[in-house]
Parts: structure tokens; sequence; C-alpha cells
């Protein structure tokens, strides 16, 4: 009989798998993190270039002179250039370090769309040479891809990716929100 309810208790906690999960979201007033903490241990030495690159890219900050902006930009592109080439390494690796690599590349290109809004205020006239004016609309998208990208890998990876996970939605809802007409 003990053996029985034993069997019917192990049944009965097995139907919980079967239930959808319960999404958690932050109230607006819950303050993110703007790049939570690395949820993993050992990531590897192409994450931790990755990290570097896109750390280095958004600590670098425009001076505010237009005729700066080319070489401030130049340097940006590199930087998610490079990131790009590291992320094909990722992709074949662990799914969380790929997941949090997303974000963080999402992060840069905020930086650099933010950086040409604030830009193209400064700029009088629409000058035929700075091929850069309205180019923000395109790099939000970027940014929203790879923040997509984040937040579906961080909620499939497991409760350790959950600040990343909040994070990435956050960037996928704010990104998404640019591109808004």
């Amino acid at each position: 009989m003990t053996r029985a309810l034993v069997v019917v208790f192990l049944l009965a906690g097995c139907q919980r798998s079967t239930e959808p999960p319960v999404t958690i979201a932050p109230d607006p007033g819950v303050l993110l993190p703007d790049v939570p903490s690395d949820p993993f241990g050992a990531p590897g030495k192409a994450y931790e270039r990755l990290r570097k690159i896109t750390d280095d890219a958004r600590s670098t900050s425009w001076s505010g002179q237009v005729d700066e902006l080319a070489v401030w930009l130049e340097g940006e592109t590199e930087a998610v250039e490079k990131s790009l080439a590291i992320m094909k390494t990722l992709r074949l690796g662990a799914g969380d370090v790929y997941a949090v690599a997303n974000g963080r590349i999402a992060l840069v290109y905020e930086h650099i769309a933010s950086t040409l809004t604030e830009a193209e205020v400064l700029v009088k006239d629409n000058d035929p040479d700075l091929d850069w004016i309205g180019q923000q609309a395109v790099l939000w998208e970027r940014a929203n891809g790879f923040w997509a990208r984040c937040a579906h890998g961080c909620s499939v990876g497991g409760p350790y990716l959950d600040a990343w996970e909040l994070r990435c939605r956050a960037g996928a809802d704010e990104t998404a929100a640019k591109l808004a007409p």
C-alpha cells in the first residue's frame, strides 16, 4: 500500500512539468542593471575577447565634435566587426555564452545608435558628405535582433540566466519602440 502511494505522489509530482512556465516580468519601476554579471564560470577565451572588445567600445565616448565623429565611428565599427567574427566561434559553443554574447553586441549597437542620434541634432544642414546621417534606424534594428536572440537563448538556458533574460527582453522592447513610426 505504501509503495502504491509513493508511485501516485511521484506521478502527481511529474505532472507539474506539463504546466506552462510562469513568466515573471519586472515592474516598470524596477531598474535592471545596464549589464548584468556573467552567470557562467569559465566561458572561454573567445567570450573573454568579445567581452573586452564590447566593454571597451561602450566605454569609448564621442567627444561631441561633429568633425571627430567619423574617427569615433570607425573605431566602433571595427569593434562590432571583431565581435561579429568572434560570434562565429561562440555559435558552436555553449548556448548560454552565445546568448549573453548577443546581448553584449546589442549594447554596442545601442551605444552607436544613441550617439548618432545625439550627433545628428548638432548637424545644422543635411550635409551629403556625412554618410552616417539617418542610419540610426538600421542600428536600432540590428540591436533589436541581437536583443531578441539574447532573450530567446536565455529563456531556454535556465534560471541562472534570468537577469540577462530580463535585460534582453527590456532591450528588445526599448529598441522596438525606437523603430515604431
